[in-house]
């Protein structure tokens, strides 16, 4: 920014010259203060001026000397006694001191998104979606939005979706949306109470599900969430869904995001199997896409998380087409072994959660916690 000039400024005041301020009067014998002194004459012949004044003029002259050092004595006196007193200077009104105004205080700092550390913390929801078949994959909608995407196995060795969003950045339709497993109560209690969406549950499982810290949106109690009336295949707008049964903010799953450790070993595709479903990742150069039984699913993932676990016998028989069917329970506690892919290299690290209401710890061999990078996450569960 250019530097304001200060040049002196004239002051636009002029002086009248001594010519102007006289006037072009002639000038007068003026006595002190003011006061005229006419001094007067009276002819005399030659002769006698030549001689000197008379006394009678002598006398005039006398007089005319003394009055006018009477007049000036009296000029005087008054002067002296009716002198003006200085002027008073009347008192500064005081100006009132102001306190200096106080800086608006900064804005509350929001919580950052405990499940993938984007935008800021919202309430949460998760949803159960169907992955069997290439048909169903074909038509998936809003797993690569979501912050954190489990791939779990249910009966005959097949696998579904259990996926979790932040209301701050929801897709517009989520499917197509399945029934309830055994393992998803314990596996979200670790997020506090949240929403979660599914199409019915086998009869068993509803009184845990009632029983659980959820809220349960189910075709029956929210039929117009659920498009083509609930009938497989059925998507949820979440927008509406969230609207309608608010859910708290999620609590963190025990996730840490940031910088990656020292180590690691480049690893850039990989793929993980169940008895009748794979899933595998690759690294594309910032995240990595994901495929599910050969086919692309979607991309974007920045962690990938391949967490074994023990998976036994669940509580409750299905029948798919009249043949018994055993669920299958993934047990999300206890502790374990993981790999942790991130940036294209990867880390073996131990995973622990002796709670069901603690979040999922994963931390290196020397102790150190293992960061995860920004960026939505996806958790292979495998034994």
């Amino acid at each position: 920014m250019a530097a304001r000039g200060t040049g002196a400024r004239s002051s636009g005041r002029t002086v009248a010259g001594s010519a102007a301020a006289a006037g072009g009067r002639p000038m007068t014998r003026e006595g002190r203060q003011g006061a005229s002194v006419n001094i007067r004459s009276t002819a005399r012949p030659a002769a006698a001026r030549s001689a000197g004044p008379s006394r009678r003029a002598r006398a005039e002259v006398s007089l005319a000397v003394v009055g006018a050092a009477m007049g000036l004595a009296a000029v005087q006196g008054c002067s002296s006694s009716g002198s003006v007193p200085p002027a008073q200077t009347a008192p500064a009104t005081p100006v009132p001191s102001q306190s200096p105004t106080p800086s608006p205080s900064p804005p509350a700092q929001q919580p950052s998104n405990p499940l993938d550390n984007v935008g800021t913390a919202g309430n949460a929801l998760a949803v159960k979606i169907d992955n069997v078949g290439a048909h169903v994959q074909a038509i998936h909608q809003g797993l690569a939005e979501a912050d954190i995407v489990y791939w779990v196995e249910v009966e005959g060795g097949l696998s579904r979706f259990l996926a979790v969003y932040d209301a701050n950045h929801l897709p517009a339709m989520i499917g197509p949306v399945r029934s309830a497993r055994q393992t998803d109560i314990p596996l979200l209690q670790q997020y506090g109470r949240l929403d979660l969406a599914y199409s019915g549950a086998i009869s068993g499982l509803l009184p845990l599900l009632d029983k659980a810290d959820l809220q349960n949106v189910t075709p029956f109690n929210d039929p117009g969430a659920f498009t083509n009336h609930a009938v497989d295949p059925t998507f949820i707008d979440p927008h509406q869904i969230l609207g309608r049964f608010p859910s708290v903010a999620a609590r963190s799953p025990g996730f840490v995001f940031g910088a990656a450790p020292g180590g690691g070993s480049a690893l850039g595709t990989m793929t993980w199997h169940l008895p009748a479903a794979s899933i595998g990742v690759r690294f594309n150069g910032s995240a990595y896409d994901v495929t599910v039984d050969g086919h692309a699913a979607w991309s974007g993932t920045a962690t990938v998380v391949v967490q074994h676990v023990s998976i036994v016998p669940g509580l409750f028989t299905d029948f798919n087409a009249g043949h018994p069917d055993n669920e299958v329970f993934t047990q999300s506690t206890g502790s374990g072994q993981a790999e942790v892919l991130r940036d294209g290299r990867a880390w073996s690290v131990h995973w622990s959660r002796p709670d069901p209401a603690a979040g999922t710890s994963f931390t290196l061999p020397d102790g150190s916690t293992m960061a995860f990078a920004t960026g939505p996450v996806l958790v292979v569960m495998v034994p």
